[in-house]
């Protein structure tokens, strides 16, 4: 029986963009392992990190309890309720929405979000950021003010340093705490590497022939792919397909550090490792780019892998699960009573679902999307749109009113009758770091 859960997530990793093994080679995403099931139709919550994090760090629906914005005090927390149960519990990841400003400390005996004001420097001379907390660097900058050096230093050269600590950090402060945490413990880590702007270390760059990629040119492509994608040439778009290929290689090898530190350590087998991701990207499907408001496959569509979890998870291997499901999974594991606020449910032994659900919200204005194994339904206010679409057609519109979508179309319309969202997105004062960094990976 495993006394501990890992849970690892990769910001914006496709599921037909996940490792597939060749020969001998092993990886971290490998789902050929023993003792691994993965997931063929496992969906996020929403197109974004915002409308997804919340079903697996809360078990809630994003647009529950108020709305987008940070997690009210209300939501239930994953990590409050294990760590009630005596639980350790550690959380490491660099995304401006996850950390305490949006309040997802809570629950954490150690939660490190690398937030601080000087995180734009690169991460290749200074890979935590330079952090002005630390009493070393403080007692230098009190003399020779290398501080505002480097700040002047680096606003002279052109394009911005990746807005995120790299994956090598990530791994790094994750590797230390297992080797002393006790058990049993539940800790959460999340890559941004995958998340544009990408820019892995060379090595991986030249493996994926963008050796001559410079940090000025992601930083301008990535503006253009947001703003103006069809200024872009068609090597400028494959280039920064490659860059994000090359980027989840990197990730993939630094999972790979995690699990091979586990089997050291002697924790490997009585750990559940679960590897998943908040969602995907668009490089030009549906004539698309980045994470538009809308619920296609390549945006929701996520890799759902777990290794060393209960048996009954691979009667479910190929049906709907909602990375909802997550939260009851892991309370499960762990032998703890699955809170009734919890929206998810067990795979493999609570009935299997027959739709999943999605949604999101800008400025109050919400989308609601639900998703059969033929149709999709699209229920969207941003636009004053609904939406029907033939799944086993591709994404092939269909007559709204066609009788054969009538269960998603009722499972939309349900969800958007009894929702009432608060606009709440973004109000209050944002620290300017956060704000600054949240533009820089094109949020804002």
């Amino acid at each position: 029986m495993c006394e501990n859960v890992l849970l690892i997530t990769i910001d914006s990793l496709r599921y037909d963009s996940t490792p597939q093994t060749e020969g001998d080679e092993r990886s971290s995403l490998d789902d050929s392992q023993s003792n691994t099931t993965s997931f063929t139709r496992a969906f996020a919550t929403g197109p974004g990190t915002t409308p997804s994090f919340p079903a697996m760090i809360t078990g809630t629906l994003p647009l529950s309890y108020g709305g987008l914005g940070p997690l009210t005090d209300e939501r239930p927390r994953v990590a409050a309720n294990l760590q009630s149960h005596g639980i350790t519990t550690a959380a490491f990841q660099c995304n401006p929405f996850l950390s305490e400003h949006f309040n997802y400390e809570v629950g954490y005996d150690q939660f490190k979000d690398y937030q601080n004001p000087l995180m734009g420097i690169a991460t290749k001379i200074f890979p935590r950021g330079i952090e002005i907390n630390n009493p070393k660097l403080a007692r230098i900058d009190d003399t020779l003010h290398i501080t505002d050096l480097i700040k002047k230093s680096y606003q002279a050269i052109k394009g911005k340093p990746r807005p995120y600590v790299s994956a090598e950090v990530i791994t790094d402060d994750t590797i230390e705490w297992l080797q002393t945490a006790n058990q049993p413990f539940f800790c959460w880590t999340h890559y941004m590497d995958v998340h544009h702007p990408c820019f892995p270390p060379q090595e991986y760059r030249q493996e994926y022939d963008v050796g001559d990629v410079t940090q000025t040119d992601v930083s301008d492509w990535y503006s253009a792919l947001l703003r103006d994608p069809e200024s872009l040439s068609n090597n400028e778009t494959i280039n920064l397909r490659k860059l994000y290929n090359a980027s989840i290689a990197y990730v993939d090898d630094q999972i790979q550090r995690i699990v091979d530190l586990l089997k050291t350590q002697g924790l490997y087998e009585n750990t559940t490792i679960i590897i998943t991701s908040d969602h995907g990207e668009l490089f030009g499907d549906h004539e698309q780019y980045g994470k538009p408001e809308r619920m296609f496959d390549e945006l929701l569509h996520v890799p759902l892998i777990i290794t060393n979890g209960p048996d009954y998870l691979e009667d479910a291997q190929d049906q709907l699960v909602s990375l909802l499901d997550i939260p009851p999974v892991i309370h499960d594991i762990f032998k703890i009573d699955i809170p009734t606020e919890y929206e998810g449910q067990l795979p493999g032994v609570d009935e299997p679902r027959s739709v999943i659900m999605a949604e999101h919200e800008v400025q109050g204005e919400v989308i609601v999307g639900a998703r059969s194994l033929e149709w999709l339904y699209e229920g969207d206010e941003i636009v004053d749109e609904h939406r029907l679409f033939d799944l086993r057609d591709g994404f092939a519109p269909a007559e709204i009113n066609d009788p054969d979508g009538k269960l998603v179309r009722k499972t939309v319309l349900s969800r958007l009758n009894e929702l009432d969202v608060d606009a709440r997105y973004l109000q209050g004062n944002m620290e300017e770091d956060v704000e600054s960094r949240l533009e820089d990976l094109g949020y804002l």
